[in-house]
């Protein structure tokens, strides 16, 4: 019944996983992108916040600002409005949700824009009217940044949105201000380029969001570390292998070939997909990362890339997760290997296919030591190299053994009956 059940659950595993790795890179991407509106908020809210104080000083002070015996207040009541409503934005986009509503919010905040660009205008035009019209340069400034603020999202129509809509109110302010047709059409034009160059900026971030995205996905099959230098420092990658002291655990799955005779190939590939789902997650919350992935079998380093003082109870306290946890994901049973000591961890290959592992003595007495626990009837074999490092008294010595391929016998141990 256990078996029956499993195979039925089993095709939808692989899927369901491909679907959930799919879901993490979405939102990395959306979250990419309300990075950047956020911090294209606070450069807005605190323009408006600097001109706020000077609408306000204007209408306290006309006569010695603007040569006017007096300004309507509407000018600073919209400036300091418009903050406002910023900063909520700021505290919007603040919220542990917000990339949720990412799409609707990049839609609404260029049309806030918008509508600000033109109250500016429009407001600016009662105060002033033509009695200033090198005020115009200030209108075209303005245009221009809503133009460009389009590059800030990773979506390249919300480029074409802001281009638009700048285009759209320098021709209103031309209209106010009745303009010179050349001099209308230059703005115009240098509008619009700003907005090409933001288009080429969307681009540009959608990479960097596209970065963020890869990254998430590059750390299923590598190291934090390893991954962060290869986007940061790709050549640290090709540097000398490093020597490192390492608890290495081997894992092999009992009676997996004719198990897998009686499934279907996507069922196989659904049940190990499931298998080493859970294996990579109980190493990675103790500190490890997997090498690989060997059919059944799993190749787990506790120690490198990343020095961890503790790399044997780490990598112990993982094996008795795996045994404990293999009762409920497989039918079979499981035997581990640890064994502790130097290993080499680098890029392993040459030309075009280059292999992040680790090699040495140590990972070879790993792998025999998990061979042993058919033999000697125990899940788990731990290596007197590992068994000292370990400070709990969770293991019970089963004397020397002998290990494939070399001359000297070594002393293993195991978990103590009960634990």
């Amino acid at each position: 019944m256990k078996q029956n059940h499993f195979r039925g659950a089993g095709s939808l595993l692989l899927p369901v996983a491909k679907t959930t790795m799919q879901s993490k890179i979405s939102r990395v991407i959306a979250e990419e992108s309300l990075r950047n509106e956020q911090k294209f908020t606070y450069v807005r809210t605190i323009v408006l916040f600097i001109s706020s104080v000077l609408d306000t000083l204007v209408f306290f002070f006309p006569q010695a600002l603007l040569g006017k015996d007096s300004v309507p207040p509407t000018v600073a009541l919209f400036s300091l409005s418009a903050c406002l409503i910023s900063t909520g934005l700021i505290i919007a986009l603040m919220q542990p949700k917000a990339w949720q509503w990412l799409t609707i919010l990049q839609t609404i905040i260029p049309l806030f824009d918008a509508l600000l660009v033109a109250l500016f205008i429009t407001n600016i035009w009662h105060v002033l009217g033509e009695s200033k019209p090198e005020i115009i340069a200030n209108i075209t400034a303005f245009c221009c940044l809503l133009a460009v603020s389009g590059g800030m999202r990773i979506r390249r129509r919300a480029s074409i949105l802001t281009t638009l809509l700048a285009l759209a109110n320098f021709s209103y302010a031309a209209i106010l201000f009745r303009l010179d047709t050349t001099i209308s059409l230059f703005a115009l034009f240098t509008i619009l380029g700003t907005g090409l160059l933001g288009m080429l900026t969307a681009g540009i971030v959608r990479r960097q969001g596209k970065n963020a995205a890869g990254r998430l996905l590059m750390q299923q099959f590598l190291p934090e570390s390893v991954v962060e230098a290869a986007f940061e420092s790709p050549n640290r990658l090709l540097e000398e292998p490093r020597e490192c002291e390492v608890t290495i655990m081997m894992t092999d799955l009992r009676g997996f070939t004719q198990y897998a005779e009686k499934l279907k190939p996507v069922e196989v590939l659904s049940f190990l997909n499931n298998l080493q789902g859970n294996l990579s997650s109980i190493v990675e919350q103790q500190g490890g990362w997997v090498d690989k992935f060997m059919g059944d079998g799993m190749l787990a380093v506790f120690g490198a890339p990343r020095p961890l003082d503790n790399h044997a109870e780490q990598a112990l306290k993982a094996s008795q997760a795996i045994l404990q946890g293999a009762k409920y994901w497989s039918p079979l049973a499981i035997g581990v290997g640890l064994h502790s000591g130097l290993i080499m961890s680098g890029c392993l290959g040459t030309g075009g296919h280059l292999e992040f592992t680790v090699i040495g003595d140590t990972v070879n007495v790993a792998s025999r030591l998990e061979e042993l626990t058919k033999q000697v009837g125990h899940p788990i074999l731990v290596s007197i190299k590992t068994q000292r490092q370990i400070a709990s008294s969770t293991l019970v010595s089963l004397g020397e053994v002998s290990i494939r391929g070399r001359d000297e016998q070594l002393e293993v141990f195991t978990l103590a009956e009960g634990d």
